[in-house]
Order: C-alpha cells, then sequence, then structure tokens
C-alpha cells in the first residue's frame, strides 16, 4: 500500500487518514465546489438538529438533557457550554430586559456596596472631567458587553453549591456543574429571551407595558425558575418530593443572593475600572 506523509505534523502513514493527527489525504476530487456545498449541508443539518434537540429536551424534560449527558448520551445534543454560549450570545443580541446587567443608578444605590460605588463614581468623574450622565451612559453601554460574559461564573459557584446541597447522592462535581449549566441554560432561554418575547407580544394586544421594572417580570422569571428546578431535581438527583422542594428552594434563593449581591459587585468594578 502506499505510504503517505501527513501534511500536517509529517507522520509517514498508510491509508485516507493520518494515524497520528487525522489529517485526511486531499485529492483533486476534493477540490470539487460541490463538496463546499456539502459541507455546508452538513453544518446546519447536525446545528439545527442537536441544538432543536438539546432546546426542545430542556424545555419539555427538565433535566433529562444533564442526566443523558453525564450518563454517556451525547451525540444527539449541543454540548452544555456551547449551548450556554450561544444563549449569551442571543442575549447579547436582542437584549429587551436588561435582567443580569443594571443601570449605574442602581448600583450606587446598592444595600451592600453602594457607598462603594458611589465614591468610585465620583472619582471617575473628577478624574476624567465627566458629569453624572456621561459616566451613566458609558457605564451602560460598557456594562451590556461585560455583563453577558461575566455569567459564566455563574457555573462554577453553583455547582459547587448544588455539590453542598446534594452531597449524599455522591455525584461527581463534573455532574452538578452540567446540571447548573442546563439549570443556568434554562435561565436565559426563559428569563431573557422567550419571556420578553411574550411580553412583547401581550403589549400589543393590550397596549400595557410589562416590560417596565422587575415587579412583574421578577416574580414570573422565579416562578419557571422554581417550576424547571423542582422538576430537574427530581428526575436528575431522584430526589424524594420533599427533599426536591427544600432543594429548589434553598438553590434559586443562593443563586439570586449570588447574582444579586456578588455577581452584581463584581459586575459594577469591572465596568468601572474599564471606564
Amino acid at each position: 500500500m502506499q505510504e503517505f506523509i501527513c501534511k500536517n505534523c509529517k507522520n509517514h502513514f498508510v491509508g485516507k487518514y493520518c494515524n497520528n493527527c487525522g489529517e485526511k489525504i486531499h485529492n483533486e476530487n476534493d477540490k470539487r465546489i460541490s463538496i463546499l456545498f456539502a459541507d455546508v449541508f452538513h453544518f446546519v443539518t447536525h446545528f439545527e438538529g442537536t441544538l432543536l434537540t438539546s432546546l426542545k429536551t430542556i424545555i419539555l424534560h427538565p433535566g433529562k438533557f444533564s442526566e443523558d449527558y453525564c450518563n454517556g448520551v451525547r451525540k444527539k445534543y449541543f454540548k452544555p457550554l456551547s449551548l450556554f454560549l450561544m444563549l449569551i450570545i442571543l442575549y447579547l443580541l436582542f437584549p429587551i430586559f436588561e435582567g443580569l446587567n443594571m443601570r449605574l443608578f442602581y448600583h450606587t444605590s446598592h444595600e451592600l456596596y453602594g457607598s462603594f460605588a458611589q465614591k468610585k463614581v465620583s472619582a471617575l468623574m473628577t478624574a476624567k472631567n465627566m458629569d453624572w450622565a456621561q459616566v451613566s451612559e458609558a457605564f451602560h453601554a460598557k456594562g451590556e458587553k461585560v455583563s453577558k460574559f461575566l455569567l459564566f461564573i455563574i457555573l462554577p459557584v453553583m455547582a459547587s453549591l448544588s455539590w453542598l446541597l446534594a452531597f449524599k447522592k455522591r455525584k461527581y462535581y463534573y455532574d452538578h456543574f452540567i446540571y447548573v449549566t442546563e439549570n443556568t441554560s434554562f435561565l436565559l432561554l426563559w428569563g431573557f429571551l422567550v419571556l420578553p418575547i411574550i411580553m412583547l407580544f401581550l403589549r400589543l394586544i393590550f397596549g400595557i407595558n410589562f416590560l417596565q421594572g422587575d415587579k412583574i417580570t421578577g416574580p414570573v422569571v422565579l416562578a419557571g425558575m422554581l417550576i424547571f428546578s423542582f422538576i430537574s431535581a427530581k428526575r436528575f438527583f431522584k430526589f424524594s418530593i420533599w427533599y426536591c422542594i427544600i432543594y429548589s428552594i434553598i438553590y434559586l434563593g443562593l443563586l439570586v443572593l449570588f447574582i444579586q449581591n456578588i455577581y452584581k459587585f463584581i459586575l459594577f468594578y469591572l465596568t468601572i475600572i474599564q471606564l
């Protein structure tokens, strides 16, 4: 059989693929334009198939995505972190709700770190010779970008808390990380993509602006998350009903406390130092 030299790693091998790096041997037939369209078709069908399957599973069967993925059923699903990143990008492209990003006023009036925020803003205004309106506008523009990608810190923190809450189940930290990724993906999907669309639709019908403030949207988001957490915990951890209720309430409470205090403080600090 003919021996080839891999153009990628210079390995000597026999066959169509390098046994060292997996690079394929290409010939003149691989330069047909139809090959390019075949690659595009494969990408689109594979992308749509795994993405839609993942989203459908998360919405209709909470916890099954994590259960399957941790048990080795992965081929039909989008990778958890890739799915999470995609939802963040969608949230970034269509920011109907400010959600996990806040205007500067909310930071400076925060109960825990408001005084610290006021000092940082005053120092910035003096150093940059800017007024409140200018700083606020610049802060919001920068914060929109920082807040979306800062969401990744939620995953390891909540995975650690989930591991503590479900310690008796003796699951790996990896399992909790996948489970938390599914839960947080649902938070993005429900709270910042699906719900805003529903409320915009209701606004067109009834003429009421449901998008102002958190008095309506906050409880609706939390209610959806509580139901999702209960069902997903029941399926993934095999908890009793009562422990599912306890786990879901504590998990969601810790998530809210983390986002409202630690996450938003980090968001404020990282945003203000970049202005």
